[in-house]
């Protein structure tokens, strides 16, 4: 049974943003078929994932491409039509890969729009579907990519009376393989190659404060990586995995492994870590190396034209106040965002509620709570003109809502006045090594936390933090 869709996306390097803001909404769209128990994965690869290899750059298009999908702006590069060709003479050969083009919407009908027109007409069956911009541009993918989700689904659906012989087995065949998967890669990981690719799991607040960072940016489109937006509470366990399975650097292959790094707006306690084994089972093996990126602070974002005499004119609003007037305006037609279950931000409003009788829950307040995400599009924000208020952080708001000045920022004090602030963190595995005297990490991660602070250059050396006590958690920012 097909459980995965390989899409390629191809179009002029200057496409930056738009191949970063579709390879997020692919992420969050993973996240929602998770949700709605569809065992269907999208996974979208560019030439930013394939490196400089033409050879293998042209086979992964023939050969290992189920969706290729094009952008065209203004015209069509040389680049792209080579790729281009590619898809269409190996879909001409095996029916695959499915190709969608879309273009951009244009004011003027250019010479070079009308060559780009009728070399798509020319080479392939397909339409193109124009976009007007970044958003309108990911609503039609994330619709093309649904519909294929649910053909696969419609395809792979088994007769009732097999379904639960078949789901007993696929569940023990299932936890073999990622036993089986998670070995290879814990025994590998330390192998010293330089191929590993960092896997970056958490929340959106650790990713935007990352983008202040000169070195790293947006973490979407950093090299050697791959980012998933899930709540904090889903990424404990994989760092926890890491730590307590036993290491060997005596591993050859080259075979490309994943590291997980959690970003996180919640800071870890021991006992996140501690679920499968007691303390001393754990750091004989390795701890958890966290940084401290910065500080956060919960922040309320309103729709301009809404009033209401607890926020109007006001830039700050107490969290007595904030109780008070998510109570009142849920009886209202008012419609309120927050971020996933288990992500820092949520949980950081629920515990400053709780005191005021106040939870951020459909029981408490209606239907009209809803989730968003910091890429959630203005059209769903606004819906029909209905008011609004995201229960959001300094560094996670629907950034496209935002950005378009259809809401204010009103930040979020306790009651002495002072921001409710949420510290950032990232987390990852540090193996024990050398008897006792310090942490292995890889190659990878040794240039990422190098680029987030020049001062780690003096830290590690040769793959290695110092360490100096038997401890769950060993925060960095002490080493510097």
């Amino acid at each position: 049974m097909k459980t995965s869709l390989t899409i390629f996306v191809s179009g002029s390097k200057s496409l930056k943003e738009h191949r970063m803001r579709l390879k997020a909404m692919v992420n969050n769209l993973n996240a929602e078929n998770r949700l709605k128990g569809r065992p269907i994965t999208l996974n979208m690869f560019s030439y930013v994932n394939l490196g400089d290899n033409q050879a293998e750059y042209d086979d992964f298009i023939a050969n290992k491409t189920d969706i290729a999908i094009f952008l065209i702006e203004d015209r069509i590069g040389d680049k792209t039509r080579e790729e281009f060709m590619l898809a269409t003479h190996a879909q001409k050969e095996t029916g695959i890969p499915k190709i969608l083009v879309f273009m951009r919407e244009f004011r003027e009908r250019t010479p070079e729009i009308a060559e780009a027109e009728s070399f798509v007409s020319e080479n392939t069956n397909s339409y193109y579907i124009e976009y007007s911009n970044l958003e309108d541009l990911e609503l039609k993918v994330k619709d093309r990519l649904t519909a294929e989700v649910d053909e696969l689904v419609e395809r792979t659906k088994i007769p009732p009376k097999r379904r639960m012989t078949f789901l007993m087995i696929w569940s023990w065949l299932a936890t073999i393989a990622c036993l089986l998967l998670l070995s290879v890669i814990v025994n590998r990981i330390l192998s010293g190659q330089k191929d590993v690719t960092l896997l970056f799991i958490g929340g959106g607040s650790a990713v935007s404060c990352l983008e202040n960072y000169e070195g790293i940016g947006n973490v979407y489109e950093y090299e050697n990586s791959i980012c998933l937006a899930v709540p904090t509470s889903t990424s404990w366990p994989v760092i926890t995995s890491e730590v307590q399975h036993q290491h060997s650097r005596k591993v050859s292959g080259h075979t490309k492994l994943f590291y997980p790094v959690c970003l996180s707006a919640m800071k870890a306690e021991d006992a996140s870590f501690l679920k499968m084994s007691n303390k001393e089972q754990f750091v004989n093996k390795g701890s958890v190396l966290a940084y401290h990126l910065g500080e956060d602070y919960l922040a309320a974002y309103v729709k301009k034209s809404y009033h209401n005499k607890l926020i109007d004119g006001k830039d700050t609003i107490s969290i007595r106040d904030l109780a008070a007037f998510l109570k009142e305006v849920s009886k209202q037609d008012v419609m309120i965002f927050t971020t996933e279950e288990g992500s820092g931000t949520l949980t950081y409003y629920q515990r400053s509620l709780e005191p005021y009788n106040m939870t951020v829950t459909k029981a408490a307040l209606g239907e009209r709570v809803d989730k968003f995400t910091d890429l959630t599009p203005m059209s769903k924000i606004r819906r029909d003109e209905t008011p609004y208020i995201m229960l959001g952080s300094r560094y996670y708001v629907a950034k496209e809502v935002y950005a378009e000045g259809d809401c204010r920022a009103i930040c979020v004090v306790d009651e002495h006045g002072d921001a409710i602030s949420k510290s950032i963190y990232l987390y990852f595995a540090g193996y024990y090594e050398d008897g006792g005297a310090s942490y292995w990490i890889p190659d990878v991660m040794v240039d990422f936390l190098r680029k987030l602070d020049p001062r780690f250059g003096d830290v590690i050396k040769n793959n290695r933090i110092p360490r100096e006590n038997e401890r769950v958690i060993v925060p960095l920012n002490d080493l510097l």
